[in-house]
Parts: C-alpha cells; structure tokens; sequence
C-alpha cells in the first residue's frame, strides 16, 4: 500500500508579512500623471491633436504669438511692480525727506580767495608729483603742519624707489567750508588720473580715482595755507 502524500500547491507559500510588502512596493501614479492621461486619453483632443501636427508651421507661428503675448504680460507686471517699489521703498521716502528739509538748501558760497589757493594747490600738487620735487608744495603748506611732514615723507620714498607720478586733475567741486577766526576747513571731492613710472616702465595706470578730502587751512600775512589734509577714497 503506497503511502499517501499530501498534494502540494502550484504556488510557494510566502509568510504574511512578505505578501504585505509586495503590496506596499507597488507605487501609485501620482494625481498629475493620472489626469495628463485621462486628458490624453480624450477622444476629441487626441483627433485635434494628430490634425495639427500635419501642419508644423501652423504650430510654430501659434507659438511664437503666445510667446509675445506672454513676454508682454510679463514686461507690464515687471513695470507695475517696479512703479509700486517706488512708492514702498524706504530709500524713496528718505530721499523725499532729505529734500525737504534743510539739508538740502544751498551751501554759503565759499571765499573765491579760497577757491583760487586750492585751485592753484591742485596744480602745484600735479607739477611736483611729475618732477618728484616736494619744495614745489612748500608755498602751500604750513612748515610746522603734519601736511607738509606727510609730504617730505612721501618724496623721500619716491626718491628712493625712482617713482614719477603723472596725475590730472578731471574733475573736483566743494562740498562743505565753514570759516572761523581760528582758521578754515573745506571739504572737497576729486577725481584724478594717475601714472606711476619708475624710469621708462609704467607700473600703475588708474583712472577715475575719487577721493574725498578735507583741507583745514591757516591765513597768515601771505593768505592761506594748508595745516592737514584728511583723504579717504572713495574708489580706488
């Protein structure tokens, strides 16, 4: 007598907890691509869809005319939100406020006397910077002053090292003077080009150096001359 066997499944046994990880493994399409194919899927537009394609040139004009119309709408939001920062924007409201107040009315004029010594400084400056001569600047400053000290300094250092510098002068203005029985202070804003050569080399050239400076000056029997000068660029 055969001993009897218990008929085996076509399918492996797999435990719980694996068939339930099948389960979680098998990844739903997300909400979008579930809607791109039901839209696809729409009889009437993928019948739209296969005409226009037999017409390519049709396609790219409806194109381009959509990309105008888009690069305008977007040209007109840019300029309203531009005109609505201006309205918003702090800097415009302390710029309106700087301009009422009193600030912004004109300065005193400033003595012509003034205005002529340091024009004619200005040039001494570019003559004895061009020949390395500090004496040339001698007739400017006070002798006891820690401009005319700064000055010897300076020379004493080109002389070493061979350095002429070649400035001009493009532009420079006022900004602020006051006068008192002591003496004066003038704030000035400068623009210079420069050319540094040491014999026939040229080891610097910049243009466009803005400096602000402040000359407090001394009148003795001759008129006005420099005690210090105070410089701080503004670009290099």
């Amino acid at each position: 007598m055969k001993p009897f066997r218990r008929p085996r499944s076509r399918h492996r046994y797999a435990p719980p907890q694996r068939v339930a990880r099948r389960r979680n493994d098998v990844v739903s399409p997300p909400p979008g691509d579930r809607l791109v194919s039901i839209i696809l899927a729409w009889q009437p537009l993928d019948r739209l869809l296969t005409g226009a394609i037999g017409y390519p040139r049709a396609l790219m004009g409806v194109a381009g005319v959509c990309g105008i119309v888009i690069a305008i709408w977007s040209l007109t939001r840019f300029g309203d939100v531009i005109q609505d920062a201006e309205y918003r924007d702090p800097s415009f409201i302390v710029q309106g406020a700087y301009e009422n107040s009193p600030l912004s009315q004109p300065l005193p004029p400033v003595p012509d006397d003034m205005v002529r010594f340091l024009t004619a400084y200005n040039q001494a400056s570019a003559l004895a910077a061009m020949q390395g001569r500090a004496d040339v600047l001698s007739p400017y400053l006070t002798p006891d002053g820690p401009a005319w000290r700064a000055v010897m300094r300076e020379y004493a250092r080109r002389a070493e090292t061979g350095e002429r510098h070649q400035a001009t002068l493009v532009r420079w203005g006022v900004l602020a003077s006051d006068v008192t029985p002591e003496g004066a202070w003038v704030d000035t804003q400068e623009q210079w080009d420069v050319i540094i050569t040491i014999g026939e080399r040229i080891v610097s050239s910049r243009r466009g150096i803005l400096t602000r400076n402040r000359y407090v000056l001394r009148r003795d029997d001759d008129g006005w001359r420099i005690v210090d000068i105070a410089t701080t660029m503004l670009i290099r």
